[in-house]
C-alpha cells in the first residue's frame, strides 16, 4: 500500500477522550488502505499493549515523551512570534526523523491532525506533498472564547495565543491540499473567518454503535430520584466549566424537587470538580475503566457545555446508548437531530430546570427519546461511513 504520513497531537490510543477516539478511529479507516507512520507525542506513559495495538495498524510509529522541556520549546516559539501551542507538541529531532523517512521512501501525502502538528510539515522537503489537515475545531475561537471570559494576565495570554494560532490557520488554509473540520457549522465559520486556497470540508464524528448499546434490560421507570450522568474529560476546560455552572445554577432546584442524582464519570478531576462531591446527589468518579456502565445505569445524559465546538463525541455516546439527552446548543452542534424528539435543547437555567424536571416525571417520553437518538446514530453516525470522505480527498 502507498506510504501516508500520519501526525496526531497525542498518541491515539486507547481511545479514551474526545480527540483521541477521532483520531484513533481516522488511524483505522487510513490503515485499511495506506501504509501508514503515527507519528506524535504522548503526554502519558505507553504501555507495551497499547503500543502494540497501534504497530498492528501502522508499518511504523515514531513517538516520544512531552518532558518539561516542552516548556522551553514553548517559550521559544513564543519569543518568535509563534504560538505557544507549537512548542508544545513540537519536537526537532522527531521532525528530523521524519525527514529521513520521507528522503528514503517519499510519503504521497500526509494526513494532520490538528494544528499543532502542521509545523512538522512546513519543512522544504514537504513542498509537493500532498496535505489534508484535519482542524477538527477553530481552535483560535477557543482561544478568544477563553480571552473574553478571562481577566488581567489570562486575558492577555489567550489574547495573544488567539491571534498567533489564527496565523497559523491561516498559512493552513493557504498551504494545505484541503482542510477538515468536524462539522458543516464548523467548516463554515473556518471558511468565513480564515479564508484561503484551501477547500474546506466538514466530515463529522461518528460512534462505535456496537461498542454502545442500550442496557439488554429496560431502563427503570422511576419518576423520582432520577439518575443524571456527565462524561468527559475533567481537566477539560470547557467540561469543567459547564460542570461548575451545572452544578451551582441548575442542579440544587431539581434535586430539591426531584431528588434526582449527578455521577460525573471523568479522568483527571481537577480540584473545582472534586468538591462537588460534597454537594447533596453528586457523585465524581474520577477515571473509570469503562464509561458503558454509568451510561447504563442512568435515566438522563446531560452536556451543559457552552464553550464546545465542534462534535460531541459524549452526546453521540449517551445516544448510541439509547439514553435521552439534555444538551445545550453549542454542545449539540453538528449533530442532525431532532429538539424534542432526539434530545432536548437547553440554554437558561429555566430552560435546563423545566427539561429536567420533565423528562423526570415521564419515563414513556424518555424511553421515546432515548429509542430514536439511538436509531439516528446507527443510521447516520457510523465511523467508517463518516471519515471515508478524507480517502476521497487524500
Amino acid at each position: 500500500m502507498p506510504p501516508l504520513l500520519l501526525l496526531t497531537h497525542r498518541y491515539p490510543y486507547p481511545p479514551n477522550r474526545g480527540d483521541r477516539i477521532r483520531s484513533y478511529n481516522l488511524l483505522r479507516v487510513l490503515a485499511q488502505h495506506y501504509s501508514v507512520t503515527l507519528a506524535c507525542p504522548h503526554d502519558e506513559p505507553v504501555t507495551d499493549q497499547q503500543l502494540n495495538h497501534v504497530k498492528q495498524l501502522t508499518d511504523r510509529v515514531i513517538t516520544f515523551p512531552q518532558t518539561k522541556a516542552k516548556w522551553l520549546n514553548a517559550g521559544t516559539r513564543f519569543v518568535s512570534g509563534r504560538s505557544i501551542t507549537e512548542g508544545v507538541f513540537f519536537n526537532r529531532k522527531v521532525a528530523n526523523q521524519i525527514i529521513q523517512q520521507h528522503q528514503s521512501r517519499p510519503f504521497e501525502a500526509a494526513v494532520v491532525f490538528c494544528s499543532s502538528m502542521y509545523p512538522y510539515v512546513e519543512n522544504k522537503p514537504f513542498d509537493n506533498l500532498t496535505k489534508v489537515v484535519d482542524l477538527v475545531d477553530v481552535d483560535s475561537k477557543k482561544w478568544q472564547q477563553l480571552s473574553d471570559e478571562a481577566s488581567g494576565a489570562k486575558r492577555a495570554i489567550y489574547r495573544r495565543e488567539y491571534k498567533t494560532v489564527r496565523k497559523l490557520e491561516q498559512q493552513i488554509a493557504d498551504q494545505a491540499d484541503a482542510v477538515v473540520l468536524v462539522s458543516e457549522d464548523e467548516a463554515k465559520v473556518f471558511r468565513q473567518e480564515v479564508p484561503g486556497r484551501a477547500p474546506v470540508y466538514g466530515i463529522s464524528n461518528g460512534v462505535d454503535t456496537e461498542f454502545f448499546q442500550p442496557p439488554k434490560a429496560a431502563r427503570s421507570d422511576r419518576t423520582a430520584a432520577c439518575k443524571l450522568v456527565f462524561t468527559g474529560v475533567m481537566d477539560y476546560t470547557p467540561n469543567v466549566e459547564g460542570m461548575l455552572w451545572f452544578c451551582k445554577e441548575i442542579f440544587p432546584g431539581v434535586h430539591a424537587q426531584t431528588n434526582a442524582t449527578l455521577t460525573i464519570v471523568g479522568r483527571r478531576p481537577v480540584a473545582a470538580i472534586e468538591q462537588l462531591s460534597e454537594q447533596p446527589g453528586v457523585e465524581v468518579t474520577g477515571e473509570v475503566p469503562d464509561v458503558r456502565p454509568f451510561l447504563e445505569e442512568a435515566d438522563i445524559g446531560v452536556s451543559p457545555l457552552k464553550l464546545a465546538r465542534g462534535i460531541q463525541n459524549k452526546v453521540l455516546e449517551a445516544m448510541a446508548s439509547g439514553l435521552p439527552v439534555i444538551t445545550t446548543q453549542e454542545a449539540a452542534e453538528g449533530i442532525d437531530g431532532k429538539h424534542g424528539s432526539e434530545f432536548l435543547i437547553a440554554d437558561t437555567v429555566s430552560q435546563w430546570q423545566e427539561s429536567l424536571q420533565a423528562l423526570s416525571a415521564d419515563p414513556k417520553q424518555r424511553s421515546q427519546i432515548g429509542q430514536t437518538a439511538r436509531n439516528k446514530v446507527q443510521a447516520h453516525y457510523g465511523w467508517h461511513a463518516k471519515l471515508s470522505p478524507i480517502l476521497d480527498l487524500l
